[in-house]
């Protein structure tokens, strides 16, 4: 009786665990896209500030964002759902990528397409609407995202390895898909090209 008892506990704890990672990626799968302007704070471990920003953010799912820092400085990271691209103006170079290798951008993966096999790399804890992801595979960024049970994302959190801490708040939020042409990059003339595929 004893062994079936601990049987049944085992039992429990793994299907709560997978309830909320089920919770949410049903969640996510709610809304096809959106758009939001963000505001980023980023501080250290100690709760030092480090930096503060604005920007926009568009996505359609899976596998289309545009993710566009506006201040302190100019950065966008845009995936037409094979490549990524990450363009600096400031110093007229642009990094492309293939976006299903792209390590430092597992977030918007999970984001984009609640089906990916990245999602199987990560343990979920649900506390109402804030989900935290670990990873089991040794990747040193941890997340924290509060989703609504209508699939609009209200914050999300980055929790680096030294306890640094990127936080995201989105505002002017729009729902449904975005059109695929805010998902296109074309390299301005005089762009340096770094092309890493």
């Amino acid at each position: 009786m004893k062994k079936f008892l601990l049987l049944i506990g085992l039992l429990a704890s793994v299907s709560v665990w997978a309830g909320d990672k089920e919770v949410l990626q049903q969640r996510l799968d709610k809304i096809d896209g959106f758009y939001a302007r963000f505001s980023q704070n980023v501080k250290t471990a100690d709760n030092q500030p480090v930096q503060e920003g604005k920007g926009d953010l568009w996505v359609t799912r899976p596998y289309y964002f545009n993710w566009t820092m506006n201040e302190p400085d100019e950065t966008a990271i845009i995936s037409d759902g094979e490549n990524m691209w990450v363009y600096t103006p400031a110093v007229e170079q642009v990094s492309v990528l293939d976006l299903k290798k792209a390590v430092d951008n597992r977030l918007m993966l999970l984001i984009t397409d609640s089906h990916n096999p990245i999602w199987d790399v990560y343990n979920v804890k649900r506390k109402q609407d804030s989900f935290t992801l670990t990873p089991t595979d040794g990747s040193t960024q941890n997340f924290v995202i509060s989703v609504l049970p209508t699939g609009m994302i209200s914050n999300f959190t980055i929790i680096e390895e030294d306890g640094q801490r990127s936080f995201y708040d989105l505002s002017h939020q729009e729902l449904g898909k975005i059109a695929l042409s805010k998902f296109k990059f074309t390299p301005p003339a005089g762009v340096i090209i770094d092309d890493q595929r």
